[in-house]
C-alpha cells in the first residue's frame, strides 16, 4: 500500500511527515491485527524512543478525519484503528480478540444492493462478525480431551 496519500494527510493538516509520522503510517498500513493507539505508539517506541503517544495520536487522529483510517470501537475492548478503507467485514474473535478482515467482491455487492433501497449517500460501512477463532476453537476442544 502506498503511503503518499497517507502523506498528503499529513501535509494538508500540517503537520511535518518526520520519520516518526512515516513509521506510524507504516504500522497502520501493514498491519494485519488492528491495533489499537497504544500499541502503535510502542511498536513506534522501539524504533524512535523519544517518540510522543502525543505524536502517535495526533498522527490517527488526522488520517481518521481523513477517512484514511477507521476508528473501530468493540464492545468491551479498547478502541484499534483500521486502515483498509475498502468494504470489508471485520471477524472478531470473543475470546483472544483477535481481528481478522474478511475480503469479498460480495461486500461490495451488499451494500450497493442496500445503497439502492436507502435514500441515503452511502459513505462508508462497517460490518462486524463475532464468534470464536479456529486457534481458540482448538485451544478450547484440546482442554476438553484431556
Amino acid at each position: 500500500m502506498s503511503l503518499n496519500p497517507f502523506i498528503e494527510v499529513l501535509h494538508r493538516k500540517n503537520l511535518k511527515a518526520t520519520v516518526q509520522r512515516i513509521e506510524i503510517l507504516k504500522i497502520l498500513t501493514q498491519s494485519q491485527n488492528h491495533p489499537t493507539a497504544e500499541e502503535v505508539y510502542s511498536q513506534a517506541k522501539s524504533k524512535f524512543p523519544t517518540i510522543s503517544p502525543a505524536t502517535v495520536y495526533k498522527t490517527i487522529q488526522a488520517l481518521k478525519e481523513a477517512g484514511k483510517v477507521q476508528e473501530l470501537a468493540f464492545y468491551e475492548k479498547k478502541t484499534r484503528f483500521d486502515a483498509n478503507i475498502q468494504p470489508h467485514i471485520n471477524a472478531l474473535c470473543l475470546k483472544c480478540g483477535k481481528i481478522q478482515d474478511v475480503i469479498d467482491p460480495k461486500v461490495e455487492e451488499f451494500i450497493k444492493h442496500f445503497s439502492h433501497k436507502l435514500t441515503y449517500k452511502i459513505e462508508g460501512q462497517r460490518i462486524d462478525f463475532y464468534g470464536i477463532c479456529t486457534e481458540c476453537q482448538h485451544r478450547t476442544r484440546d482442554r476438553n480431551v484431556t
